[in-house]
Parts: structure tokens; sequence; C-alpha cells
């Protein structure tokens, strides 16, 4: 009985071993207000860069496209959105929000961005897009993201740092409503081993498998 367990925990080992090398880990983005639901998200609440630092959750009724999976609306004003009785006076209003990485994985990533007027995102302080021509304005903005088909921005591996990144959006504002929407997500892979390493554990974990296999089978015929 004692070798049986034996042969079992170290073949679960080698299942375990096997699975980890798999395992990958995802980190839930979404934007959402100050004080509100983190919606799942693996990101803190959105704050905007001023002061106060409060942001509030928009319905984006229907002027904006809806919010996103596991995302709201938000401004530094609960009157910006479609509807609203607030018309923000023209210029940049920046928000930010961070989330943490596990030192030695290797991430990517991307998110979907709504909004109004338009917005340039820094990913920890490094510029993915800069939209800077505004048009006519009839939908949000003439060129990318708007609000009403989101744009897809992709978060480069490289830009990644171990511990707290920063995602910083700077919506540039021209008339009426104005707010923001992100959704996504970002996958860590942990560092494969070398070959010759993971051969030589491999071997060493079938040799000791099939070593206490022979020494059960004696067990039993005994």
């Amino acid at each position: 009985m004692k070798l049986y367990s034996q042969v079992s925990v170290l073949l679960g080992a080698v299942l375990a071993f096997s699975t980890a090398l798999m395992s990958a880990e995802t980190i839930q983005l979404g934007s959402y207000q100050t004080g509100g639901p983190n919606l799942g998200n693996n990101n803190t609440a959105v704050s905007y860069i001023g002061s106060p630092s409060t942001t509030y959750a928009l319905n984006p009724g229907t002027v904006w496209a809806p919010a996103g999976a596991n995302s709201v609306w938000v401004s530094n004003n609960p009157g910006s959105g479609p509807g609203g009785s607030v018309v923000l006076p023209a210029g940049t209003y920046s928000y930010t929000t961070t989330f943490n990485t596990v030192a030695g994985n290797t991430y990517t990533g991307s998110i979907w961005l709504l909004a109004d007027d338009t917005a340039n995102v820094l990913f920890n302080g490094q510029s993915l897009n800069t939209f800077v021509g505004l048009g006519s304005d009839n939908k949000c903005a003439d060129t990318g993201p708007n609000c009403t088909t989101p744009t897809l921005v992709i978060l480069p591996s490289s830009f990644f740092v171990a511990g707290v990144n920063t995602l910083e959006f700077d919506l540039t504002q021209t008339i009426a409503s104005a707010g923001l929407d992100f959704y996504g997500s970002a996958t860590g892979t942990s560092p494969i081993p070398e070959p010759g390493t993971l051969f030589l554990l491999g071997t060493g974990l079938i040799g000791s498998a099939g070593l206490l296999m022979r020494r059960f089978q004696g067990f039993n015929q005994n």
C-alpha cells in the first residue's frame, strides 16, 4: 500500500508539473467609477487627473455605443453624458488606472476604447496612439476612437513592467458631451525552462516512476 501511494504521488507530481508549464494568468481590464464595483476587473477605478480626482458612471443613452464588457462609461462630471446639463470647456481631460503584473512573466494585451471626443492612450508613460485631428465632430470625432465604434489599442509586450502598470487616457474635448469607456485584458505566461532542463527533469520523473512501479510489482509477487 505504501509503494502504491508513492507511485500515485509521483505521477500526480508529473501531471501537476505539466499543467504548471501550460498555465497562463489573465488580467481583466475595464473602466469603472470611483467607489463603484470593479465588475470583476483587476485594475483600479478610473481616476481623474485633477482636483477632485473622483469619477462618475455615465448613461450612454442612444448617442454613445453601450459600454463594453465589464465596464461603464466614466467622466469627472456626472452631468457630462448625453442629455446631461453640463458642457465641459474645450481642452484635454486626463484619466488614469493601474493594474499589477508578476515579475518574470511575459505579458501581451489589448483594450477596446470608446471616447468622446477622442483620446491619446499612454501605457507606462509611452504613447500608444495619437488622435489630434478633430473634424466636424458629427460622431464625437472624425478619427477614432469615437463614441459609436470601439477602437482596438494594443498593449505591447515591451511596455509592460513588473509590478504596477499605468494606463492614461488624455481626452480631447470640443463641444457637448464628454466621457470614456475601455475594456479588454492582458495575459501573462511564465518563462518556459530550457529544453535540456525539461528533458532532464522529465526523464528523472519518469525513471523514478518506473522504479517505483517495478518495486510495487515485486511487492505484489512476494
